[in-house]
């Protein structure tokens, strides 16, 4: 855990409060003087170092917690602690762009399309035996699922994941896990039969014996055919959903 000393932090003058003091306590995790899984002095000792209020200092973890940055843990053995990176905040913001309009279905698909293909390109050169492995028994899994009439929707999106770990590039993975998880909420919404069921699995068995024999192109070109055969799927789906709602509305 970081030395907690009171040279750490400085009283401000200028900003607001919280943001004065959670721009001190970024920078320093920034920094690495706080490292994933410290703990942050409590909500007393940051008021005392900063001299602030407990109200403020509240606020300004509250601001990190937002951010991402950390998470904070009730009971006795609670506090705010230096979160590890992941893709929550990322998540968030797409989500809440799709859904104030800013963003649609068209303009996700275009930018998943140029991540999976430099997903791809990466992995190929970087995918190891353990990586197949993963690959090779998701598919499986799903196919499991698939023969007992199940729909297999947690394997379709871990598909992806596994090949964006397999490029070795943490950007890759929270991109991608960043655009899964906005693409479970809308997955999930649709109903699709069991013949399109079956050729998504079909199209992640392609792409995986492509990447198992490193050839790019052919991984590329199945990985597009898929990712627009379901935007197609879901943009079918949300133009039904605003043919609902405005027929609920005459």
């Amino acid at each position: 855990m970081a030395d907690t000393d009171s040279r750490l932090f400085t009283p401000f003058k200028t900003k607001r409060a919280f943001e004065e003091i959670s721009d001190q306590i970024r920078q320093l995790i920034y920094a690495g003087v706080f490292k994933p899984g410290d703990k942050l002095p409590s909500e007393r000792e940051l008021s005392h170092q900063f001299r602030a209020g407990r109200m403020v200092v509240r606020e300004a973890l509250r601001t990190l917690e937002h951010s991402g940055l950390i998470y904070i843990k009730q009971g006795s053995l609670g506090g705010a602690f230096i979160k590890d990176a992941d893709a929550t905040v990322v998540t968030r913001s797409i989500s809440d762009m799709i859904k104030i309009g800013s963003i649609n279905m068209e303009h996700l698909t275009e930018v998943r399309l140029k991540i999976e293909e430099a997903v791809l390109e990466m992995a190929i050169e970087r995918i190891n035996v353990e990586d197949l492995d993963q690959l090779r028994k998701n598919i499986e899994e799903a196919n499991e699922k698939i023969s007992k009439g199940i729909r297999p929707t947690n394997e379709n999106i871990n598909f992806h994941m596994i090949l964006a770990k397999a490029s070795k590039n943490p950007l890759f993975e929270i991109m991608v896990e960043s655009i899964m998880e906005v693409m479970r909420s809308f997955l999930i919404l649709m109903n699709p039969g069991g013949k399109y069921i079956k050729r998504v699995s079909d199209y992640h068995e392609e792409i995986y014996r492509a990447v198992k024999e490193r050839n790019l192109k052919k991984a590329q070109e199945k990985m597009e055919e898929h990712l627009l055969d379901v935007n197609r799927k879901l943009s079918g789906l949300s133009k039904n959903q605003n043919n609902q709602k405005r027929r609920r509305k005459k």
